[in-house]
């Protein structure tokens, strides 16, 4: 290669990157105005209900519920507590501690529990809770629920302050939940996980000869989160740190899926548990389906409106009022229903109470009267 030759490509080289430089000098300049204007909102920012507590934040929502969160003990050992959830601990391994609980107003201050450690304690006058400064106060059963594996404990101690109630009822699939347990009253304890099913979906589908469909988990909502017989009977927080549902156990294998009783459906019930100790509960005797579109149109109802019967149960309250096959329920005592809310409407009625009904029926309302019955044992 000649001298002139290298010198002319030199010079090309150089002069390539100039340019390459100033190129880049634009493209990283520096707006003033870019500067001051606004960033867009990040997924978290724009959604703090699905994204912003999680999983930073919950280091201060357990500190901010802990107050609220109670161990449960016998006065005797009870087998098949806690205690035997260990690695290597048999199944017959007793202790003193049963589980979980949690305050909650209703009318006064009260702890909430399943109904299995209530009934783990049957009979045991010397039932104590264990708070947060884990001091020891006396606690009695005041009303169980076996169906929804639920109860009610008062405790001797003023001055309490519950956890903030939240609502399961506009639950999502996907949301983050946080369980809290102190299964042995010395430690409040935290897991975590999504919402993976809300339940509302099969209410309707599961009111079947009762009138009723609570008598299975899949109406409660369900978790990855872990949920063990140690945190079984604890609050389930939202991401805003309210409770919205109580842990309950099915097994402490792992993969076995968890289940979180709703808040609402405490809420129904628990007055009775406070009043009366128990719960009585009304059936209607239907079958009832959602007013799909091809319903709808043939009806001449919205999608989604009304509880659709396409049975009535012999031998029911139902056939012994003027409810009949096609009928659509809209209301229930003045109570917009669908298929879903219908259940808990019902239940939730008295027995023996006269339940003004409005029905759709030959593309009219109509309004029919039921007399409720407690539901069969």
């Amino acid at each position: 290669m000649s001298r002139a030759l290298a010198v002319a490509i030199s010079l090309m080289a150089f002069a390539s990157a100039c340019r390459e430089r100033e190129t880049s000098h634009a493209v990283h300049a520096v707006d003033p105005a870019a500067l001051m204007a606004p960033k867009p909102p990040t997924l978290a920012e724009a959604s703090p209900h699905l994204y912003g507590s999680a999983p930073n934040g919950f280091v201060d929502l357990v500190a901010g519920a802990r107050h609220g969160v109670v161990g449960i003990r016998a006065s005797q050992p009870v087998k098949s507590g806690p205690a035997a959830m260990f690695p290597g601990a048999p199944e017959t391994t007793a202790d003193v501690s049963l589980g979980t609980g949690f305050l909650i107003e209703a009318g006064g201050v009260f702890v909430v529990t399943t109904d299995k450690i209530a009934s783990a304690a049957a009979g045991d006058d010397n039932l104590r809770v264990v708070l947060d400064d884990t001091t020891e106060v006396p606690a009695k059963v005041l009303g169980r629920d076996v169906d929804l594996d639920l109860a009610l404990l008062q405790v001797d101690r003023p001055r309490l302050h519950p956890l903030a109630m939240g609502s399961s009822s506009d639950l999502k699939i996907g949301e983050w939940l946080v369980v809290l347990g102190d299964p042995f009253g010395e430690e409040v304890t935290a897991a975590a996980g999504i919402v993976s099913s809300t339940g509302k979906e099969a209410a309707g589908s599961l009111m079947q000869d009762r009138g009723m469909g609570f008598r299975t988990f899949r109406m409660f909502i369900q978790t990855d989160a872990r949920i063990h017989r140690g945190n079984s009977g604890g609050p389930v927080l939202d991401t805003a740190g309210q409770v919205i549902g109580m842990a309950i156990a099915t097994g402490d294998r792992p993969g076995e899926l968890s289940f979180i009783l709703p808040i609402d459906r405490i809420r129904e019930i628990v007055a009775d548990l406070r009043d009366r100790g128990a719960v009585s509960r009304s059936w209607l005797g239907v079958k009832v389906k959602p007013v799909t579109g091809d319903v709808g149109a043939a009806l001449g109802l919205a999608v989604g409106q009304g509880a659709y019967v396409t049975e009535v149960v012999p031998n029911s309250p139902a056939i012994r009022s003027a409810l009949r096959t096609g009928d659509v329920i809209l209301e229930w005592n003045a109570r917009p229903v669908d298929q879903r809310s219908l259940p808990w409407l019902v239940a939730a009625t008295p027995p023996g109470h006269a339940a003004k009904v409005i029905v759709w029926r030959n593309k009219a309302r109509m309004e029919i009267a039921v007399l409720t019955e407690r539901m069969p044992k």
